[in-house]
């Protein structure tokens, strides 16, 4: 079998998976994060491998998935539980949490295989086992190759993932974790959906020994700990939401070197002389898609140490980094003040917490032209 994972990084922590049939060639892709694209056809195309499955575990809110682009480029069978007929009905409650539009972007994905627990997907020669685990999302799965287990945001190292996202139930994380996964044997690998600490997988012996979500506990004292293990879902600002992590550990934080702004102080800052320099570090389609402010200098968080030079010469200008909810900009926020840069401050929230409190956006057309 050929395996390869894959780490994003647009500060999400994000992990990848593509397995394939080592004599076929044929391969699937588990959990695709848009900004890993380029890295996912490189993989494919050196491997000489041909994708005919892509997995999604669960409707991610932290990232957009490239599970629609890829099944648009190679026809490639989209599967995921069948919860996700309903997935619609999450997105508005996303909305208070500053995840509604990357929602609605992975709810627009039209699903080719649904699957429940127990039913295999076949990559020729890989059978892939499906476990049906809710708690994260009540869409969530588990797939499980020989002693492979891929978590996706169940169950991470060390910790597991929150259930206080849209359509999460920290009870069905329980039963999920208490009735699928404890029972599997130890030598299992656990390969998550998120990682912050480079770790590749971890064995389940261990992770009982040592998670804290594995550990012995009714319901009642598993849904106690979890509501103080993690810490509030949306930290404000001024109104505007902080970095969403599955996870509790941030990929960066402000101690880092630079500054949050909230909306309202950005709208004020640009009212004043001399402007700072707008970053926006979302994929082109997204500031099509969803609106971009005003001004804004496009280079998405993939290519950014690679275009350092489109920046401002004078390091000490003042630099907003800015994406959708805030997450990918503080990651570029961390990278251009290791860079030297000195005044970089990220937009807390990002573009979505902006246009909540009513401040405007501009939709560029594939030509460059804004409306």
């Amino acid at each position: 079998m050929f395996f390869e994972q894959l780490r994003s990084t647009d500060g999400t922590g994000t992990l990848s998976y593509i397995l394939a049939d080592s004599a076929t060639k044929r391969a699937a892709v588990i959990d695709p994060n848009i900004e890993d694209m380029d890295h996912i056809l490189r993989v494919l195309s050196a491997h000489e491998l041909s994708l005919t499955h892509v997995i999604d575990t669960h409707t991610h809110a932290d990232h957009v998935s490239a599970a629609g682009a890829l099944k648009e480029r190679f026809g490639a069978v989209l599967v995921m539980h069948e919860n996700t007929k309903h997935k619609w009905k999450v997105v508005d409650e996303g909305d208070k949490f500053g995840v509604g539009d990357t929602l609605r972007a992975n709810a627009a994905f039209e699903i080719d295989h649904y699957v429940d627990d127990g039913d295999v997907v076949s990559v020729d020669g890989l059978k892939l086992e499906i476990l049906f685990t809710p708690g994260h999302t009540d869409n969530h799965i588990a797939v499980r190759y020989q002693e492979m287990l891929f978590t996706g945001d169940l169950l991470l190292i060390g910790q597991a993932g929150r259930s206080d996202l849209p359509g999460g139930n920290v009870g069905d994380q329980y039963e999920s974790l208490t009735r699928k996964i404890i029972p599997l044997p130890d030598n299992t690998k656990i390969f998550p959906g998120h990682d912050y600490d480079d770790n590749i997988f971890a064995y389940l012996g261990k992770e009982k020994s040592d998670n804290p979500f594995l550990k012995h506990r009714t319901k009642a004292e598993y849904i106690a700990f979890v509501q103080e293990f993690f810490p509030p879902l949306a930290e404000s600002v001024d109104g505007g939401k902080m970095t969403l992590q599955c996870g509790v550990k941030r990929v960066a934080s402000p101690s880092d070197g630079w500054t949050n702004i909230s909306p309202r102080d950005l709208a004020e800052r640009l009212k004043t002389k001399p402007q700072p320099f707008l970053l926006d570090v979302r994929e082109p389609f997204e500031l099509i898609a969803f609106g971009a402010i005003a001004g804004v200098k496009n280079i998405s968080i993939r290519q950014l140490k690679g275009r350092l030079d489109e920046l401002p010469a004078d390091k000490d200008m003042e630099i907003i980094a800015i994406c959708q909810t805030g997450s990918r900009s503080a990651e570029a926020a961390h990278v251009l003040f290791a860079q030297g840069f000195g005044k970089v401050r990220n937009l807390a929230g990002g573009t979505s917490a902006w246009m909540q409190q009513g401040n405007p956006v501009e939709r560029p057309q594939p030509n460059g032209v804004r409306q």
